[in-house]
């Protein structure tokens, strides 16, 4: 069954009551959906493949590369760099891993030559107090950086492992695919318990856009699993399994392994600085080896998104060239994604906006592990397990997820103000009166107590479970969504020397989420989300793992434009026939609907039910908004913005067969054009 999903404002508040009390501050009733969003919810089938979120506005398909000379298979480090290289010089759009890359900077060792070929990668400095793990003893650590690349899809058919390098994608890339790849080792035992000692993450996107992150496997890094910074925008994390389960007897070839009975061979030898060394404190407590090997499938800092204050705005060079770099840039959408023992941002966001649908994040081993020995609840430094934290003014909205053995579920202040103690001047007094928008509806979670609460943050007046990290200001966020917010005057504002009065800021309390997304139903979250994510958990041919979108539309079915794939400028709103509508068109402003069937057939007619009191053409084109153009209909006023009627128009259907993307296109004079429920073709 699918469920169509109201979302959206009626003058300003939400369609759910909200008042005001003696004390003018905001009570908010019960929601359970994401105002200013469109959404689908419905069981588990194959178009849940296709691309999510931010990453579906900008990534492209790839799948008509399959055996031309675009495609280079890889089984070795060199001829991995090699394929890199090639796809910088744009003469490589797909790598296939069909073997395990090792990316060490010890075990590449590349000569002299190679070192100048490949510059893009390099050696990563040592931690600050030493290897600790023997397998990156052996083989040294790498960042490598894909820059200059505009298009480009790694995948592997067989989840094959990428080990040792953390892989950085720069500012000067685009369109970049990583699919159905296990990403291992970049994990040693930190003695001091702080996680400070070395940067070592999966991946770190680094500025580049729009970049899709599906179905991969990341186990522990040392530093963050997938970080955001330098403006990276419409990012998405799909289908991917993070962290580990807590084992006392992990495999032997394993990080955790290895990194531990170094440490206890260490602890045997007696050579462990008896005041500073966590793994000492724990052992000489009465922790057992295998005890402190559970304890350390942890992840403390999994998403970072916006690298630091100081990039409130983008950097203009004294060449009055902009970089765009600013934190407000940062979009990133998670999606049906596995958490398994990860402490905090999930994530931390700096100014930009996030979008968090149907995860599992599940902590309960890792609370076990810490109760497992007294000496490890007493010296273990990770007990946090806090998840959605909005700063500097960013938006995070997070529906229909499952938090297991989480205490803090949505953390920091709703005023920035309120929460400054990690930053430095001026950005503390700048940012003080930023309102930072945080909201979870629809989900569930069970506290490390045992206790079990479902519905939004925002019930009980944002007092209750999902809260209970948060610091309140005047609530006024309660009841008051909004997707972004803009520093008043920061385009006359330097990165380089910032102003010395507080920032004021608007907030995009009317802005639309620019896709449409689809979920499936709470109660199916966990099963679903164990069966699906992760590395190798679904067979594709190598054709397949490069597509974007899955599960093909129906020309000739009743399609809701609501229903969207992307789209530019319109809005949606409640229908008097039902449902939603699209509204709010202007001139230019344009809807995407990804996969569309036509068959063998193409149509002669296109039908739309449309309300208007002024009028426009709906322009229809194929693959791109200046593809083929198959017809303009016109559209004329219907008497009222709700008065509806179907207008049709003939077509020229004989480029339209097979499956496309179909891009409507609205053209008309200046005011809004008209509402548009639904169309179709016909034959």
């Amino acid at each position: 069954m699918i469920k169509k999903i109201l979302s959206s404002l009626v003058m300003g508040t939400l369609l759910v009551t909200s008042f005001f009390n003696a004390g003018n501050v905001a009570e908010a009733a019960v929601i359970n959906t994401i105002p200013n969003t469109s959404k689908v919810e419905k069981s588990y089938d194959s178009s849940f493949l296709s691309v999510p979120g931010y990453a579906s506005l900008g990534v492209k398909d790839r799948s008509s590369y399959v055996g031309t000379s675009y495609y280079r298979t890889v089984s070795n480090g060199r001829q991995f760099l090699q394929a890199v290289l090639d796809a910088r010089n744009g003469t490589v759009k797909v790598i296939e891993v069909t073997a395990d890359i090792n990316l060490g900077w010890t075990e590449l060792a590349l000569n002299s030559t190679e070192v100048s070929q490949y510059s893009f990668i390099t050696k990563y400095p040592d931690p600050t107090n030493g290897f600790t793990n023997p397998l990156l003893i052996a083989s040294g650590v790498s960042k490598l950086n894909i820059s200059n690349v505009d298009g480009l899809t790694i995948f592997s058919t067989s989840g094959k492992t990428i080990r040792h390098a953390e892989m950085k994608l720069q500012a000067s890339a685009n369109d970049i695919v990583l699919r159905n790849l296990n990403f291992d080792e970049m994990w040693q035992w930190d003695d001091a318990g702080d996680h400070k000692e070395v940067g070592w993450s999966f991946i770190k996107v680094n500025g580049a856009n729009n970049v899709w992150i599906d179905h991969c496997k990341f186990s522990i890094a040392a530093d963050g699993m997938i970080d955001m910074e330098n403006g990276a925008s419409n990012v998405t994390f799909s289908w991917n399994e993070f962290g580990l389960a807590a084992n006392q007897n992990p495999a032997t070839t394993s990080s955790i392994y290895k990194s531990i009975d170094y440490m206890e061979q260490k602890y045997a030898a007696g050579t462990l600085n008896t005041s500073t060394s966590l793994y000492y404190k724990m052992r000489h407590g009465g922790a057992t080896k295998n005890q402190i090997m559970a304890y350390a499938a942890y992840h403390s800092k999994v998403h970072l998104v916006g690298s630091g204050d100081k990039d409130y705005t983008n950097y203009v060079g004294s060449n009055g060239v902009e970089v765009k770099d600013g934190n407000q840039r940062l979009r990133l959408t998670m999606a049906y994604n596995r958490y398994t023992n990860v402490g905090q941002r999930l994530p931390m966001i700096r100014q930009g906006t996030g979008h968090l649908f149907n995860n599992y994040f599940d902590n309960s081993t890792h609370h076990s592990a810490l109760n497992s020995a007294s000496a490890i609840s007493t010296y273990g430094t990770d007990k946090l397990s806090r998840a959605v934290n909005a700063r500097n003014g960013a938006s995070i909205a997070a529906d229909t997820n499952v938090y297991n053995s989480f205490n803090e579920p949505q953390i920091g202040a709703e005023r920035q103000g309120d929460d400054t103690a990690n930053m430095n001047a001026p950005f503390d007094v700048l940012f003080q009166n930023a309102l930072n928008h945080s909201l979870i509806v629809n989900s569930t979670v069970t506290n490390s107590n045992g206790t079990t609460y479902t519905g939004s943050s925002w019930d009980n007046n944002g007092v209750n479970a999902f809260t209970s990290g948060m610091t309140w200001y005047n609530k006024s966020t309660i009841g008051n969504w909004a997707w972004s917010s803009h520093i008043v005057g920061v385009e006359n504002m330097s990165k380089s020397t910032p102003p010395s009065t507080p920032f004021t800021f608007t907030y995009g309390t009317t802005e639309q989420l620019p896709y449409a997304y689809q979920t499936f139903p709470l109660s199916s979250v966990v099963t679903t989300v164990n069966q699906y994510a992760g590395v190798s958990k679904v067979t594709m041919s190598a054709a397949d793992w490069l597509k974007k979108s899955y599960g093909a539309i129906d020309a000739y079915s009743t399609i809701e434009a609501e229903s969207y794939s992307s789209m530019s400028g319109v809005q949606t709103e409640a229908s008097s026939e039902g449902g939603q509508n699209v509204g709010y068109i202007d001139n230019g402003d344009y809807l995407v609907f990804n996969n569309v069937n036509f068959g063998t057939t193409g149509p002669t007619k296109f039908a739309a039910r449309v309300a208007s009191t002024a009028g426009g053409n709906i322009e229809i084109r194929l693959d791109s908004l200046t593809g083929t153009l198959i017809g303009t209909c016109p559209v004329t006023g219907t008497g009222g913005w709700q008065t509806w009627a179907t207008q049709s128009c003939a077509v020229n259907g004989s480029s339209a067969t097979g499956t496309h993307n179909v891009y409507l296109k609205f053209t008309g004079s200046s005011g809004y054009l008209f509402n548009i429920n639904w169309f179709k073709f016909i034959k």
